[in-house]
């Protein structure tokens, strides 16, 4: 991207633009790629606190433009740092339109953290964002920064690329920062999770936008074993060679299906399976911002920026099934479709919905999702699995109990119900002051509990309809017996 960016500078000089806006906060980085494109030539710099490099008297930004719109400058590069706190000013704007009128053999540079040009001169400027730096660009710098002396932790099994991969969206001295703290850190998958922690500050600046620890693994959902035997597989699609062999990038799955029966926990697990990092996107943020349009042409670049990451999206019919009525709405649903569509960046989209028959029908088509997923309530296998993990998870051996047997009498019951019984036989055997937890707390704790499928009948049944034919299963075991059937 650097070598990307000094073409861009160098084409745009070579076309006789007057003045060059590059958008970057990496001023440092910025003046080095300036530098290198416009090799040869003599570079000057001006700030507000120490005026051009070879005129420190000259401070005043009018006065300063006066000086960089003299004529016979042959071989001089000039370049301005934060101009922008003046460019409302009249005198100002005056000052640059002079500039554009005079010839030069190289561009004026501005260099700000935000594109703020006046409208007078936004015909006669070239705004050009410097990119954050890319993974050939931090693999330099962490190869500087580990050496030789502590290739164990950079190199090995892979753990260099997923360092790079953990800093992309940082700038350079952000990442910098990132790898001496981890280089600090005896445990690679320790200091791996330290790199990841300064995405925070990376993407803190959008309220749409958080990190989410990713602190669920397969191994803690039971059941759903397609949709995870089709996540392992996508592990490979993001391996160097998969671009040789032809394979594109995964880009993501859509995850509809009852409630409480694992949508959100996989979505989450997705992010250790294919070790990224887990954004989630926040739709009533998008919404409750002065313009959803703009915040979220904003969250999908900024989700680009810290690229490859999965990006949660959870109760997306919530964000995007609205009727049309709202046409906040509809614009909102129509960017977001687009880069669903159109997005370069490897984004793998992890979304969930609940309710099916508010998705509109252009969501779930391919090539925005790899695949749709129905998640039905658990057959009796999986109810097994499900009550052996959360036994598991609450220090219990599941082998100390009839799971099978307990889980033929939980028919029509959802994980998170199932997960709801067992704390609740907890409660019940702490509040007798018994010493362990015994089956009959467990079967006292489901005789309390009326499982969602039996409240909501109709709506149920109506989503199992749904899945049935347009989405692809997610378990294995299709044995589960139908809820309404006689």
């Amino acid at each position: 991207m650097s070598d990307s960016f000094v073409r861009d500078l160098r084409a745009a000089a070579a076309s006789g633009v007057p003045i060059v806006c590059v958008v970057t906060h990496e001023e440092r980085r910025a003046r080095a790629l300036v530098g290198e494109a416009f090799r040869g030539a003599r570079a000057l710099e001006w700030t507000a606190t120490r005026g051009w490099s070879d005129d420190a008297a000259v401070r005043d930004p009018v006065a300063s433009l006066e000086r960089a719109a003299r004529a016979g400058e042959a071989g001089v590069a000039r370049v301005m740092l934060d101009l922008h706190p003046w460019l409302l000013e009249p005198r100002v704007v005056r000052a640059l339109r002079d500039l554009c009128a005079v010839r030069r053999e190289l561009p004026l540079v501005l260099v700000m953290p935000m594109a703020s040009l006046p409208p007078e001169i936004d015909r006669d400027a070239r705004v050009l964002p410097l990119p954050l730096p890319d993974a050939e660009t931090l693999g330099a710098l962490i190869d500087a920064e580990f050496g030789r002396a502590d290739a164990e932790l950079g190199h090995a099994d892979g753990t260099r690329d997923a360092f790079v991969r953990a800093a992309l969206g940082l700038t350079l001295d952000e990442a910098r920062r990132a790898f001496r703290v981890a280089r600090s850190l005896p445990d690679a998958d320790e200091a791996l999770a330290r790199v990841i922690v300064e995405k925070r500050g990376a993407l803190r600046r959008n309220a749409c936008l958080e990190l989410i620890d990713a602190d669920v693994t397969l191994g803690d959902i039971g059941g759903l074993e397609v949709l995870k035997s089709w996540l392992r597989s996508r592990v490979l699609a993001f391996d160097g060679g998969a671009r040789a062999f032809g394979l594109a990038e995964p880009r993501g799955m859509l995850v509809c299906g009852v409630q409480g029966c694992g949508k959100s926990l996989v979505s989450k697990a997705t992010a250790r399976v294919l070790s990224l990092p887990l954004v989630r996107l926040d739709f009533a943020e998008v919404f409750a911002a002065g313009s959803p349009e703009h915040a979220i042409h904003e969250a999908t670049r900024a989700v680009e920026a810290v690229a490859p990451v999965v990006l949660w999206v959870d109760e997306i019919e919530k964000g995007l099934g609205a009727d049309g009525a709202d046409a906040r709405h509809a614009r909102v649903f129509g960017a977001f479709l687009t880069w669903l569509q159109e997005r370069r960046a490897p984004v793998f989209v992890a979304a969930t919905a609940n309710e099916v028959e508010r998705l509109p029908p252009e969501l779930a088509r391919r090539g925005r999702f790899d695949e749709v997923f129905f998640v039905d309530l658990p057959s009796p296998t999986e109810r097994a699995q499900i009550l052996a993990v959360h036994l598991g998870r609450r220090g219990r051996d599941a082998a100390a109990f009839p799971v099978a047997e307990l889980a033929r009498d939980l028919e029509h019951w959802s994980g998170a119900e199932i997960e709801q019984m067992v704390d609740g036989a907890l409660f019940h055997a702490y509040a007798q002051k018994q010493t362990e937890l015994t089956v009959e707390h467990l079967r006292a704790a489901a005789r309390e509990l009326v499982p969602l499928a039996t409240l909501y009948e109709e709506k149920i049944q109506a989503l199992r309809q749904w899945g049935t034919n347009r989405a692809r299963r997610a378990s294995a075991d299709r044995r589960t017996l139908d809820l309404f059937g006689d």
